[in-house]
C-alpha cells in the first residue's frame, strides 16, 4: 500500500501529480473510492479541466462501492430492510420484550437506541465478544456501571438476529458480506490499473473492513488528509493506528493554507499571529443579515472583480437555518447555485392537512384543528366553505359531543358538517381499533383519498401524496414484525412515521455558487468562501454524550476490544478539523460571518471559533470599522451600492430619499404609473396639512350614510362613530370582517351573560306583569319566580352549549343567580308607582327636522304609570360606565341609550296620550346600581344632545372619518391598518376641523 498525507488542498495536487505521472493512457481504468460523493465530483472536475477529459475514472463512494459488488455477486438476494419507521418499529418491539423492557420505548429513546445499534453495526462489534470481555475482564468501572452495557449488549444480539429474520429483506450486514466475498473474484475490480482511498480521516468498522480487504487482494494507493498540526487531533489516532500502521507513507504537504496563509499555521496552534488581507470577519444582526451580505458580496465579486459564481461556495455548519432565506435571497438577487435542502413534511402545507387530518380523534376534535382541516385547500367536500363557517361561528372547543351539541340542527341548516364530523370520528376510531396492519392500511388510505382534493396538488405536492400514500402502504409490512396491531397503536405508528418523512428540494444550475454544509465540503476548493454561522452552539456544535452507548463503552470497544468506534465527546475534536477545512477551502478570499442575535430574537454569542481566527488572522472584532451588518433594512440599502439592490430593495432606497425618488426610478428605468401613484401617496402622508384621501376622507361618504340610515342607526353604531370615525369607517363603510372572539372553556364571555340576563329579567318580570304581581309579590316569592326563569334559561347541562368545564359552569351559574337576586329585590322596591310592562321591544323611528336620522334599536324595558300617564325607559348594563350624570355622560362617555331610547318611544304609537318621565341605566354586575336622566334633564339637553347626533351624520355624509386612538384600540381589530403610529396622520386628525369640532360639541 502506498501512502500519502497532507491537508486537502496539497492532498488534491498530490493526487493529480499522481495521475500525471503514473497513468499510462487514456485507457488506462483507476477507480478512486472517496469520502464523500461532493469530493469525487471535485476531483472528477479537475481532471477534466486540467488533463482534458476523465474518461475511464470511476469515483465511488465506500457505499457505492459496496452496492457494486453486491449487485455483481451472483444470485438474486432479498432487499435491504431500510432505515425507515419498519426498522423503528423492530425495535420498540424488541424493547418490549421481557428482559430488555428496561426503558419506556418512547420515539426519542428509540431513535437513541436506532443510532446506537447502527454505530454497533458499523463498527462490526460482536455480541459475543462484549460478552466474554463482560464476564471475564476486571474492570472496575463495568463492575460497577455495566448493567446497562449487558443489557444493550442482550438487545444488539435479539436486534441482528430479529433484523435477520423480517421476510422478504436482509440486513446490510449480510449485503456487506456478500460484497466481501465478491471482492476478490470481481470482475468489475480486476478491470482496473489503479485504485485509490482518497479523503478519508476517519472511517467506521464496516468502511475499515472493506479497506483492508481490497489491500489484501489488490494494490492499493491512499490519499489522506492528515497534518501535524491541532486541528487534525480528531484524525490523529485513526491515522497512526491506521494508515500509517499498514506501512510508511509520504508526507506531500506544501503548506497550503489558501486565504489564511501563514496564518493558518497558527490557528488552533500558538499565540501567533499573520495578517491576512484575503480573510474578513463579519457581524450581523442575525441569520437574514448573514445572507444579505452573502449575496451582495457575491454580487460585488463577480460584477467588480471578475470572479465566476462557480468559483464561490457558502457553507455552514448546518445549512437548515439559513436554507429558505438562501433560495428567497439569492432568487431575488438573481444568484445562480447548486444546492439541496431537506425539510420535514410538516413543513409543507400539504403536510399539515395530511398530519391534521389523522391527528382529529387524538386531539379530540378540538377547534382549532378542525378549522384547519376545512379551511385547507387540499379538503375535498363540496361544501367546506360552509363548513368552515359553521365551524368559525360554532361554539364548540373540543370533543365530539360539543360539536354535536352546538352545530345547527334546523331543517334549513346545513346539517352534512356534523354528519361529515361523525363519520370521520367513526374512521379514525375503526382505525384506533384495527388488529391487522394491512386492514389499517386500506382504511386510512381510503381515509386520505375521500378527504383530499388531488385536483388542488401542484409540482411538488404530487410527489408528497404519493409518498404519504406508499407510506401508508408500507405498514402491511408490520405484520412480518407483530401480525396484530394494539389498541390505538395503528393512528400513533402511522403519526410517527408521517413525521419523520422528509423531502429534498434541489436547484442544480451548472456554473452557480455552491451551497452545502461543511460536513459535505470537507476536501473541496473554491476561490471565495463564505462561512455563514460562526456563533456558540452553532459552529461548533455541542455534541453531548450518547445516553444509551456511554463514552465509556465506547473505549473499551475500541481501545480494548479492537472495535473502531469513535467516542461522542471526540466530536469536539472534529468540529475543530471540520472548520480547519472549511475556513481553508477559499484559495484567496475567506468571509467569515456571525449573527448577533439568534431566530428568537434573543442575543447571540459568538463562537469561539470566530475569536480564534480573529486572533490567527490579527483582526479586532471590537474595532469601530470592524465590518458590521445592521438589522435595519434601510441601514443595509444604504451600505450596499444601488447597482446591486434588488428592484424591491432599489424601491425601498428611493423612497428613503422622496425628494430624489421619481429621478431615481427614471434613472433606473423602474418609473410607472404606480410608482407616480405611490411617491404621490407617501408624499402626501408626509403632509402635516388637512385631512386628505390616506386619513379617512373619502368620496362616497352620501353612500354610506344612506345605507345605514335606511337601515337605521342603533346607538352602539353612533357611539362607535364617536369614539373612533375611522373604525366605523373600516366596520360599516368596508365591511371587514371582524376575528372570531376567542373561546374559552373557563368563562362565560361579557356579550353572552349580558343576553342571558336579559332573557331572564324579560320572563321574570313579564311572568309578574301577567300576573298582576308586581307590586304585590314578597322578597321570598320573587326568588321564587326567578329561579323559574333562571331555570328556563340557564339549566344544568347548559354548559355543552357554551363549551365550558361543567364545574366552571357550576360557579358560573352561581354567581349569575345571586347577582340577579340582589337585582330584582332592590329593583322590585325603587319601582315606585312604576309597573315594567314591555321588555325586549323593538323600536325605531323616523328622521325629522330636528333630528335627521333614522334612530332604531331594542328597549331592554319600559315601565308605566298607569294613573299619571308617564312612562320611563330603563336599560340594563352587565357592567358601569360612565358617572351618574346620564346628561353628561352622554357626551363625555358617548352613552346614548338614554336619550335616544327616550327619542324613540315618544313618537311610538304604544306611549300615544303618555308623557315620557325620562330613563335609567340599571347595573347589574357588581350589585343593584340606579342612574336616572329624568324628564327635565332630558328636555334641557335635547336640543344640544340632537346637534351633537347631528354633527355625527354630517361626518359621514361629508366622507370624513380620521383615527382618534384611545385605551380602546387595544381591543380593536382594526388598529394594525389605521396608522395610529404615524405621527403625521395623527397630527393631521388631532388638528383637522371635523376633530376639532367633534372635541368642542363633547366639551
Amino acid at each position: 500500500m502506498e501512502l500519502f498525507y497532507a491537508h486537502y488542498p496539497s492532498l488534491e495536487d498530490a493526487f493529480v501529480r499522481r495521475v500525471q505521472t503514473r497513468r499510462s493512457g487514456v485507457l488506462s481504468r483507476w477507480l478512486v473510492v472517496c469520502s464523500s460523493s461532493l469530493l469525487a465530483q471535485r476531483l472528477r472536475e479537475r481532471l477534466a479541466r486540467e488533463l482534458g477529459a476523465a474518461a475511464n475514472f470511476y469515483f465511488l463512494t465506500a457505499g457505492a462501492l459496496v452496492s457494486e459488488l453486491d449487485r455483481e455477486a451472483p444470485g438474486q438476494p432479498p432487499a435491504l430492510l431500510p432505515q425507515d419507521n419498519l426498522r423503528d418499529f423492530l425495535i420498540k418491539n424488541l424493547l418490549a420484550e421481557p428482559g430488555l423492557n428496561r426503558y419506556p420505548a418512547s420515539r426519542g429513546f428509540v431513535q437513541a437506541v436506532k443510532s446506537a445499534l447502527r454505530d454497533l453495526e458499523d463498527a462490526l462489534a460482536e455480541p459475543d465478544v462484549l460478552d466474554e470481555h463482560l464476564r471475564t475482564a476486571p474492570d472496575a468501572v463495568l463492575e460497577q456501571d455495566g448493567a446497562r452495557l449487558e443489557w444493550f449488549n442482550r438487545l444488539y444480539r435479539r436486534y441482528l438476529a430479529a433484523a435477520a429474520a423480517v421476510p422478504g429483506f436482509r440486513p446490510y450486514q449480510q449485503a456487506f458480506e456478500r460484497a466481501l466475498q465478491q471482492a476478490e473474484n470481481s470482475d468489475f475490480l480486476h478491470g482496473f490499473d489503479e485504485i485509490i482511498f482518497y479523503g478519508f480521516y476517519d472511517m467506521t468498522g464496516r468502511q475499515l473492513e472493506l479497506f483492508n480487504r481490497l489491500r489484501a487482494l489488490y494494490a492499493v494507493t491512499v490519499f489522506a488528509p492528515y497534518l501535524k498540526h491541532p486541528a487534525y487531533r480528531f484524525a490523529q489516532k485513526f491515522f497512526e493506528t491506521n494508515w500509517l500502521g499498514a506501512g510508511s507513507g509520504e508526507n506531500v504537504d506544501r503548506g497550503h493554507f489558501g486565504a489564511l496563509g501563514k496564518s493558518g499555521q497558527f490557528l488552533f496552534a500558538s499565540s501567533d499571529s499573520a495578517p491576512q488581507a484575503g480573510v474578513h470577519i463579519v457581524s450581523a444582526a442575525d441569520a437574514r443579515g448573514e445572507v444579505f451580505y452573502a449575496a451582495k458580496e457575491i454580487l460585488r465579486l463577480t460584477e467588480k472583480e471578475g470572479y465566476r459564481l462557480s468559483d464561490i461556495a457558502v457553507l455552514a455548519r448546518s445549512l437548515a437555518p439559513y436554507q429558505e432565506e438562501i433560495q428567497r435571497v439569492f432568487a431575488e438577487n438573481c444568484i445562480a447555485f447548486n444546492g439541496s435542502f431537506s425539510y420535514p413534511l410538516s413543513k409543507f402545507p400539504l403536510g399539515v392537512f395530511c398530519l391534521n387530518l389523522f391527528s382529529l380523534l387524538a386531539n379530540g376534535f378540538d377547534r382549532q384543528t378542525v378549522l384547519a382541516v376545512v379551511s385547507s385547500p387540499y379538503f375535498k367536500p363540496a361544501q367546506k366553505n360552509v363548513w368552515r363557517r359553521q365551524a368559525a361561528q360554532s361554539l364548540a372547543s373540543r370533543d365530539l359531543s360539543q360539536w354535536r351539541d352546538l352545530l345547527p340542527h334546523g331543517p334549513e341548516d346545513d346539517t352534512s358538517f356534523l354528519a361529515w364530523l361523525e363519520d370521520t370520528h367513526a374512521r379514525l376510531d375503526a382505525l384506533a381499533r384495527v388488529r391487522d396492519w394491512a386492514g389499517g392500511a386500506a382504511l386510512a388510505l381510503a381515509f386520505l383519498e375521500q378527504n383530499t382534493d388531488v385536483s388542488q396538488l401542484q409540482g411538488k405536492e404530487t410527489e408528497i401524496f404519493q409518498t404519504v400514500c406508499e407510506k401508508i402502504k408500507s405498514f402491511s409490512l408490520y405484520a412480518s414484525i407483530r401480525p396484530t396491531v394494539q389498541p390505538g397503536e395503528w393512528v400513533r405508528e402511522l403519526t410517527d412515521a408521517l413525521t419523520g418523512l422528509s423531502f429534498h428540494e434541489t436547484q442544480a444550475v451548472r456554473g452557480g455558487v455552491t451551497v452545502t454544509d461543511v460536513s459535505r465540503a470537507r476536501g473541496l476548493q473554491f476561490k471565495v468562501v463564505f462561512l455563514l454561522g460562526l456563533n456558540d452552539k452553532v459552529f461548533p456544535l455541542i455534541t453531548p454524550e450518547d445516553p444509551v452507548l456511554r463514552d465509556y463503552y465506547r473505549y473499551v470497544l475500541r481501545d480494548v476490544l479492537g472495535y473502531w468506534i469513535n467516542q461522542s465527546l471526540d466530536r469536539a475534536d472534529e468540529e475543530r478539523l471540520l472548520f480547519f477545512a472549511a475556513a481553508t477551502a477559499g484559495t484567496e478570499k475567506l468571509y467569515t460571518t456571525y449573527a448577533r442575535a439568534g431566530q428568537d430574537g434573543k442575543e447571540a454569542v459568538r463562537s469561539l471559533y470566530a475569536a480564534e481566527l480573529a486572533r490567527a488572522c490579527g483582526l479586532d472584532l471590537a474595532a469601530q470599522d470592524a465590518a458590521r451588518v445592521s438589522g435595519r433594512l434601510s441601514e443595509r440599502i444604504n451600505q450596499t451600492e444601488s447597482e446591486f439592490l434588488t428592484p424591491k430593495e432599489l424601491s425601498l432606497s428611493f423612497i428613503l430619499h422622496p425628494e430624489t425618488a421619481a429621478a431615481q426610478y427614471r434613472r433606473a428605468g423602474l418609473w410607472s404609473g404606480e410608482k407616480e401613484h405611490t411617491l404621490a401617496a407617501a408624499a402626501a402622508l408626509r403632509q402635516s396639512g388637512a385631512l386628505g384621501a390616506f386619513d379617512g376622507v373619502v368620496q362616497s361618504g352620501a353612500e354610506i350614510f344612506a345605507k345605514e340610515n335606511a337601515a337605521g342607526f342603533s346607538p352602539s353604531a353612533l357611539q362607535e362613530l364617536g369614539q373612533c370615525p375611522l373604525k366605523y369607517f373600516l366596520d360599516k363603510g368596508l365591511h371587514l370582517q371582524e376575528p372570531d372572539d376567542p373561546l374559552s372553556r373557563q368563562e362565560l364571555s361579557p356579550d353572552r351573560r349580558g343576553t342571558a340576563y336579559h332573557e331572564i329579567l324579560k320572563d321574570f318580570y313579564e311572568d309578574l306583569y301577567q300576573r298582576g304581581l308586581t307590586h304585590e309579590v314578597s322578597d321570598a316569592a320573587a326568588l321564587e319566580y326567578l329561579e323559574r326563569a333562571f331555570e328556563k334559561h340557564c339549566r344544568a347541562d347548559g354548559y355543552r352549549l357554551f363549551g365550558i368545564y361543567p364545574v366552571v359552569w357550576e360557579l358560573i351559574l352561581q354567581e349569575m343567580k345571586e347577582k340577579l337576586s340582589a337585582f330584582v329585590l332592590e329593583d322590585l322596591h325603587e319601582l315606585g308607582p312604576y309597573t315594567p310592562a314591555w321588555f325586549e321591544m323593538p323600536v325605531s323611528s323616523e328622521p325629522s327636522e330636528e333630528l335627521p336620522l333614522r334612530l332604531r334599536g331594542i328597549i331592554d324595558r319600559v315601565d308605566v304609570d298607569g294613573v299619571h300617564k308617564t312612562f320611563r325607559v330603563a336599560d340594563y348594563k352587565s357592567s358601569r360606565k360612565g358617572t351618574k350624570d346620564l346628561a353628561s355622560d352622554f357626551f363625555t362617555h358617548l352613552i346614548f341609550q338614554p336619550f335616544i331610547y327616550v327619542w324613540i318611544a315618544r313618537r311610538l304609537a304604544a306611549f300615544e296620550g303618555y308623557e315620557s318621565d325620562g330613563s335609567c341605566l340599571l347595573s347589574i354586575n357588581k350589585g343593584y346600581v340606579r342612574r336616572d336622566l329624568s324628564a327635565d334633564a332630558y328636555r334641557r339637553m335635547q336640543p344640544r344632545a340632537c346637534g351633537f347626533l347631528k354633527q355625527l351624520a354630517e361626518m359621514i355624509q361629508t366622507g370624513t372619518f380620521f383615527i382618534s386612538p384611545s385605551d380602546l384600540c387595544a381591543y380593536c381589530p382594526y388598529a394594525g391598518i389605521c396608522r395610529r403610529d404615524s405621527f403625521k396622520s395623527l397630527l393631521r386628525a388631532r388638528k383637522s376641523a371635523a376633530s376639532q369640532a367633534l372635541e368642542e360639541a363633547r366639551r
